[in-house]
């Protein structure tokens, strides 16, 4: 599966996005429950809504806003309880919430997710740290917090993020500042 994930990413790379998402359906038809598999293709949805660059033509931009909540229906059915879960599609919905629906109850339900990740996994400052910026009107302690975690952060993501694909560049561009 990895070597799989693999090729998709190095498609992903070359900006093959009509290859990489017959491959992602491929791999996801054979491994149904497989969370790493779905990570990568959630988050390549997302991605094709917002950065296709004209080299994603295999589905119209409505049918990819389907197949995206589609994704995020089967997901919440299989993967609720793990808090990389409710981190991914919580941080998805929270910075494009039009893209799933109604903007403000899915707005509402992308901070619960980022929630839900922290409560899931307490200890993990990525998802504090993002829980924490999605919050509009930080406290002083709140922001101070923030702030304290943005270096562990980036050392995290640098460690954990390193693989091709994606998500794990996305990470990197996002919250890696150098």
């Amino acid at each position: 599966m990895e070597k799989n994930l693999e090729k998709i990413f190095i498609l992903e790379s070359k900006e093959k996005y009509n290859e990489a998402f017959i491959s992602y359906k491929s791999l996801l038809n054979l491994n149904p429950t497989n969370f790493k598999i779905w990570k990568y293709y959630f988050f390549f949805l997302w991605s094709m809504i917002e950065d296709v660059n004209g080299n994603f033509t295999i589905i119209k931009n409505e049918n990819l806003n389907i197949e995206l909540n589609k994704e995020l229906k089967l997901g919440i059915e299989k993967f609720k309880n793990l808090a990389e879960f409710n981190f991914i599609t919580g941080y998805t919905i929270s910075i494009f919430p039009y893209e799933f629906g109604d903007y403000d109850e899915l707005e509402e339900l992308g901070q619960e997710l980022l929630c839900r990740a922290c409560e899931l996994d307490s200890e993990n400052p990525f998802y504090k740290m993002v829980f924490l910026g999605s919050i509009e009107n930080r406290t002083k302690i709140q922001q101070n917090e923030y702030e304290t975690l943005k270096p562990r952060v980036e050392k995290l993501i640098l460690e954990q993020n390193s693989e091709n694909g994606l998500l794990n560049k996305y990470y990197r561009q996002i919250f890696v500042r150098k």
